[in-house]
């Protein structure tokens, strides 16, 4: 606005061209209000659907995993809970995925980060997620933005 008030007063132009300027920054000043708006939403979706699915399916399995590791020394991964490793490997690229385009803020992102390098680093996970490093296409650069924080990958 300030811009059109100074072009309108040094130029002498019409009204109009003042009235179009004015329009120009109220337009771009509702359109950047509206496309944060619709980020926050797409991000509230994406952290509700993560932390749920997270909790309902992982969390609970991942520390039942590690416990019977650590009981049993001897303790090998039925295909029940390598598929479950996998699909949290699956889990964790999707959502760094996510916060490549920009729709996870970096807070957010090192809370989840530091979480996987937590269970990618425990042994009997680390196994697991060693093997699926060789496919490393399929997880979209998770392996090369955490391999400085995880052992063995």
């Amino acid at each position: 606005m300030i811009i059109g008030i100074l072009l309108f007063y040094f130029t002498n132009e019409k009204v109009e061209v003042l009235g179009a300027i004015i329009a120009t920054g109220i337009s771009l000043s509702l359109g950047t209000r509206q496309y944060k708006t619709e980020n926050d939403k797409i991000f509230k979706e994406l952290f509700t659907e993560f932390n749920t699915k997270y909790d309902l399916r992982f969390n609970d399995n991942l520390e039942e995993i590690i416990k019977l590791s650590e009981l049993n020394e001897n303790y090998q991964l039925s295909p029940e809970n390598e598929k479950l490793i996998v699909d949290y490997l699956n889990f964790c690229a999707e959502e760094y995925l996510w916060k490549t385009k920009g729709r996870i803020p970096k807070e957010v992102w090192n809370s989840w980060e530091n979480g996987m390098v937590y269970y990618f680093n425990k042994e009997i996970i680390n196994k697991e997620i060693v093997k699926q490093r060789r496919q490393r296409d399929s997880y979209y650069g998770l392996f090369e933005k955490i391999e400085k924080r995880v052992e063995n990958i």
